[in-house]
């Protein structure tokens, strides 16, 4: 073999040999599943997969690939070179070979299966996957255990497995799942954010329990709408919406930093009890800011919405005119196992912090409506296809509520409240009819 060379052998032989890249693999993994403990808002590559979604569809891949060239060694049934009487005596034949089968190449099709799945799911480091994929197969060919076209059919079943996997797992990947969810409320969290745009000015000021947060301000009319986000999520998914208010109304729009997320000094959430302080905090700073109460509407959804209405009740002379409630759920764990079924919520309560699942246990949202100002309406907006927090939901807050001023919407086609629909023209105009209705009600008893 004229290409052959005893330094390149070495290192073809060790290439080959998938058990001397176990240890790295491991190595991946640990740290993979380490370094991406919790999924925050978008805008880290790395940490914004779920890791142990990703781990499981490289099993996949494997198995797949597998599965499919074992089928077709066992019917193709080509001889391998070096196993071939004629062939492998034109051949320098260093690596012995337990079966005789040759097409196609199995090492080929996993390493493009992994190389292929790992690009998708990790756009940075597919130039050196696709490497190790290319010296994976030109270790085989070189070795004399495989044809070319072995090789070649290899690449294409596995680019074809990791294509396959990938698109099955791709909504998953991005889903922190139990084991992630749970994490949110015992490490310390990734955090990243940025400023939503040159249209809004960085303030900040200093929650109810003392962190000094940072939020961004969209300048509009003395009308302000304070936007409280929900578990796992960031005030910059409405940064868009807030936009989009001020062109139709001109409303003024804050965003708030809530803990575990957007750089906010606690770097663990609550689950929206101990989040109500960073709610009263903004209220405080709008009337600091000269907004009158009566041109002041929360927004929160999910757990925004439900630590909202307790903040709203325990805010005093700082109650606003309203709260606009967005999927909010009425019992934490309840929304929990419409997510995760029983054996799930079950498993996130064990993984969960015994302080943070009593916490959870005790915030009831249904209580503390029943303690709201009678003059702060309360508006419910819900999709009809949210499984987390039905409209049910809405119907049974809106009997709570002592407000005489209380609708609840429900918006066709449209799911829980996150970052993908935060900005669609039926919410955006929901929510807008919804801050009118509230205003217009302050504005008569003003007059």
């Amino acid at each position: 073999m004229q290409m052959a060379s005893p330094v390149l052998t070495r290192i073809m032989l060790v290439i080959t040999d998938k058990h001397n890249w176990y240890p790295f693999i491991a190595v991946a993994v640990v740290f993979l599943l380490y370094a991406g403990r919790k999924l925050p808002h978008p805008g880290n590559w790395f940490v914004r997969i779920n890791p142990r979604v990703f781990v499981f569809g490289l099993i996949l891949c494997i198995a797949l690939t597998d599965q499919v060239g074992t089928f077709l060694k066992h019917n193709v049934r080509r001889t391998r070179p070096n196993r071939d009487e004629v062939i492998a005596t034109q051949l320098d034949c260093r690596l012995h070979t337990g079966g005789r089968r040759s097409f196609p190449s199995n090492h080929a099709a996993n390493s493009a299966g992994l190389a292929v799945f790992t690009s998708l799911v990790y756009p940075p480091v597919a130039i050196p996957a696709m490497l190790f994929t290319f010296l994976v197969g030109f270790s085989r060919v070189y070795l004399a255990v495989h044809y070319p076209s072995d090789v070649i059919a290899g690449w294409l079943i596995g680019s074809l497995s990791g294509l396959l996997v990938w698109l099955i797992l791709r909504k998953k990947l991005k889903r922190p799942g139990i084991i992630g969810f749970a994490n949110m409320f015992r490490f310390p969290q990734h955090q990243t954010t940025g400023s939503p745009g040159e249209n809004w000015t960085e303030k900040s000021w200093t929650s109810l329990d003392g962190y000094q947060v940072k939020g961004y301000l969209l300048e509009g009319s003395e009308k302000l709408v304070i936007f409280v986000h929900g578990l796992g999520g960031s005030f910059l998914s409405r940064a868009e919406l807030g936009e989009k208010l001020k062109d139709i109304s001109g409303t003024s729009f804050l965003l708030v930093p809530m803990r575990g997320s957007d750089d906010h000094p606690s770097r663990l959430s609550a689950g929206g009890t101990d989040e109500v302080h960073d709610i009263l905090g903004a209220l405080q700073f709008a009337k600091d800011a000269g907004f009158s109460n009566r041109n002041i509407v929360v927004y929160g959804t999910s757990m925004g919405g439900s630590s909202a209405i307790k903040a709203c009740s325990l805010a005093g002379e700082l109650v606003p005119a309203g709260i606009a409630v967005h999927g909010a759920f009425s019992s934490f764990f309840l929304a929990a196992r419409r997510r995760t079924g029983g054996v799930g919520t079950v498993l996130l309560r064990f993984l969960m912090p015994g302080r943070a699942v009593r916490s959870l246990d005790s915030f009831k949202p249904l209580f503390w409506l029943t303690y709201l100002n009678r003059g702060c309406g309360v508006e419910y907006i819900y999709g009809d296809g949210d499984k987390v927090s039905p409209p049910e939901e809405g119907e049974l807050m809106s009997e709570h509520t002592r407000s005489e001023v209380c609708t609840v919407t429900v918006l066709a086609g449209q799911g829980h409240p996150t970052g993908r629909n935060a900005s669609e023209n039926d919410l955006v105009i929901t929510l807008n009819n919804s801050l009118n209705r509230i205003w217009k009600r302050k504005k008569g008893e003003s007059e």
